[in-house]
């Protein structure tokens, strides 16, 4: 039996494999090990995971996460989980190497993800062989909600927005610059903020303007990210998160230039998971 997880710093969608197959499906607050107290990562594993899995069967259980890329958290993810799964072999990766495998299989490419936040990597088939910090929001995070969000915004409140535009953008956003501000410098988890104006741009982005703003963020990507790889271009690119899934037109598009075939993109990993893990 395996039990399969893709966790984000929000939530942690589980599969719980049995022997003939059936799946049972079940989610829990997100497991990110430096947004989580442990008494918490505990209360979820014993109220939510454990009434839903038969713990004394699971024979593998591979998770993957955003911020259990270092080798101390993911000895602390595998401490606590292995408390209640002690016939368990367990496996702590990071959401990066879910991103791969979930795409590319037992193939070499390009793996990216495009959500909230970004990463990338360059992928033998079976490892990540070269990869870029992503240094979060702040810095980078090019390509990803946060860096669209903060284009939108950016012009909004610059008046840089064709007016037709901005006036959708007040109609679904009221607020003053200050508004604006105060929220997103003292509120709580500004990237999810900033992400949150992507959606804008995104349901949009056959309007010539705020298409501009999908396709230079994604230029982003490819300039500070993608193209500082070995031999870049002489494999496919392949994404997983919601941005380069809606968006996924306006990325090929953008692929193209950097002569750069897409093969899959798919808004989240954990089917694909599933699968890459019955079949191995």
């Amino acid at each position: 039996m395996l039990l399969i997880a893709d966790s984000g710093s929000t939530k942690v969608d589980w599969c719980f494999v049995r022997s003939n197959g059936e799946k049972t499906y079940f989610s829990t607050v997100g497991m990110n090990p430096y947004n989580i107290a442990r008494e918490d990562l505990i209360k979820e594993i014993e109220t939510v995971m454990l009434p839903n899995i038969d713990a004394n069967a699971i024979e593998q259980m591979h998770f993957y996460g955003s911020g259990c890329s270092t080798p101390e958290k993911k000895k602390e993810m595998t401490e606590v989980f292995q408390k209640y799964l002690p016939k368990t072999e367990i496996h702590i990766e990071d959401d990066l190497l879910g991103a791969a495998r979930a795409t590319c299989g037992h193939k070499s490419g390009v793996a990216a993800i495009l959500g909230t936040g970004s990463n990338s990597c360059l992928y033998d088939g079976e490892k990540i062989t070269e990869n870029l910090p992503s240094l979060g929001y702040v810095l980078c995070d090019e390509g990803a909600g946060t860096n669209i969000g903060k284009l939108v915004l950016r012009n909004y409140l610059r008046g840089q927005m064709p007016k037709h535009i901005a006036e959708e953008f007040a109609k679904e956003n009221p607020g003053s610059e200050a508004d604006f501000l105060n929220r997103l410098y003292q509120g709580p988890v500004p990237n999810f903020y900033l992400a949150s104006f992507a959606k804008f741009a995104i349901t949009r982005q056959n309007d010539e303007y705020c298409r501009g703003l999908i396709i230079e963020a994604f230029e982003n990507f490819f300039n500070m990210q993608v193209t500082q790889y070995t031999d870049y271009n002489a494999e496919p690119i392949n994404v997983v998160g919601s941005v380069g899934y809606h968006a996924q037109d306006v990325f090929k598009e953008v692929a193209k230039k950097y002569n750069m075939p897409v093969n899959k993109v798919i808004k989240a990993p954990l089917e694909a998971l599933i699968e890459y893990h019955i079949e191995k």
